[in-house]
């Protein structure tokens, strides 16, 4: 009797001894008939299978798997069927193992989806600058367009929550500072549309004007400023960021009015704005005439060997990039005057070169000056009379006064306060 008994165990515990490893992982091919759409849904078909597939196969032994091959495609069919709206399962697959396979092929449900039209607006945009921010958005819009294509309208059900996301991320990435809320709708015709808005709280509020000429008295400029603050009014409501990434840009949109303008096509000027991107944004405008050239400004010097006060009045003729000149001061502690001529040399937008000589001196004092930006610039002259070299560094303040420190070749420095006039 003990060895009937004997190999019945031997029968029982043999099985299992030998049993197939349990199943630890599952791995989802899927294929799609007509091609693949957005590889967003690709990858939630992926994951919805794949969580299906784990909770039906993963800890069940895989040669039971095997065995039952048929009965479980069936059941894991039906679920993706119901859970992978617009799509029709025409066959399943499976190879058991530890790490499970799992081939799924799939069939859209018509109708399906193409390329569509994207419409986008943006309603606290002033008007003449979306055309930039569209230009900026034109890569994101060229893929928002391609977002539902090949994809089952009944798809939308579960896909648009994803698209959803995608387009808020595809507009934070493509314009900085702005953000978007956007969907896939088929009613009335198959179309994104996206609403884009600010994300950030810093946004341009205010628009302050500056000048800055070499050539003109700040005087003749400064009646001009509503009509430059008027012409940057569509950077109000930009985003702070965004305008800084696109600082060039919107200075070529303001240069375009400015150009236009009539007293500068009148009075043939050249100007050039330059933004200084905050919340209260400034445009500095560079302006020169191409025609006749004044300048006034009044010199107050501190120091210990500080030249007197004076006032200067410059009147000059330009011929391109040259300009011949007349210039006269006035010495108020002596009540002289003292006369010179001279021509300066423009060498692109930051370098002037040019001499000049005084009527009731020896000699004569070649100069130039380098622009380092709008506010701040190098000076240097060489007095051949005395054999003196003074450099200069100059900071515009404001519209009215600049600041100026003076150094010579004989160790005399100081201070000098200019005003333009």
């Amino acid at each position: 009797m003990l060895l009937p008994a004997l190999v019945a165990l031997a029968g029982i515990l043999v099985p299992h001894a030998v049993a197939a490893d349990p199943v630890q992982r599952v791995e989802v091919r899927v294929v799609i008939e007509g091609g693949n759409p957005h590889p967003l849904v690709v990858r939630r078909i992926v994951e919805s299978i794949g969580s299906a597939a784990e909770r039906l196969f993963v800890g069940r032994d895989s040669e039971v798997i095997a065995r039952q091959e048929p009965a479980l495609a069936g059941v894991l069919r039906d679920v993706v069927d119901r859970v992978v709206r617009g799509y029709r399962v025409v066959e399943i697959g499976l190879q058991a193992g530890a790490t499970t396979g799992v081939g799924v092929r799939m069939q859209p449900r018509a109708p399906v989806m193409g390329a569509v039209p994207v419409v986008v607006t943006m309603p606290g945009v002033h008007p003449d600058a979306q055309p930039l921010v569209r230009t900026v958005l034109a890569p994101a819009v060229a893929d928002l367009s391609r977002l539902p294509d090949r994809l089952p309208v009944e798809a939308l059900e579960w896909a648009g929550p994803v698209f959803e996301r995608q387009i808020t991320e595809l507009i934070e990435a493509t314009a900085t500072g702005f953000t978007a809320v956007g969907r896939v709708e088929i009613e009335p015709a198959h179309r994104v549309t996206v609403v884009v808005a600010a994300k950030d709280t810093r946004v341009i509020r205010d628009i302050g004007v500056r000048f800055r000429s070499s050539s003109i008295p700040y005087a003749l400029l400064s009646g001009h400023a509503p009509q430059v603050a008027s012409m940057a009014e569509p950077l109000r409501g930009l985003p702070v960021t965004f305008a800084a990434a696109q600082r060039s840009r919107l200075e070529a949109l303001i240069n375009e009015r400015i150009t236009a303008y009539p007293p500068v096509r009148d009075y043939a000027i050249v100007a050039r704005p330059v933004l200084q991107v905050a919340e209260v944004t400034y445009v500095t405008v560079i302006a020169d005439s191409t025609i006749y050239r004044g300048r006034l400004e009044a010199r107050l010097n501190f120091g210990t060997e500080a030249p007197p006060p004076d006032v200067r009045a410059q009147i000059g003729r330009a011929f391109g990039s040259l300009e011949p000149f007349f210039e006269l001061t006035l010495v108020p502690s002596t009540l002289t005057f003292q006369p010179a001529v001279g021509l300066r040399v423009e060498v692109g937008t930051q370098l002037v070169i040019g001499a000049m000589t005084r009527f009731d001196t020896a000699g004569f004092t070649p100069f130039l000056t380098y622009r380092l930006s709008p506010d701040l610039a190098v000076h240097g002259r060489y007095f051949t009379g005395t054999s003196v070299l003074e450099g200069t560094l100059s900071y515009r303040l404001n519209e009215f006064f600049s600041v100026e420190g003076v150094a010579t070749s004989r160790s005399v420095v100081w201070l000098r306060l200019v005003g333009n006039l």
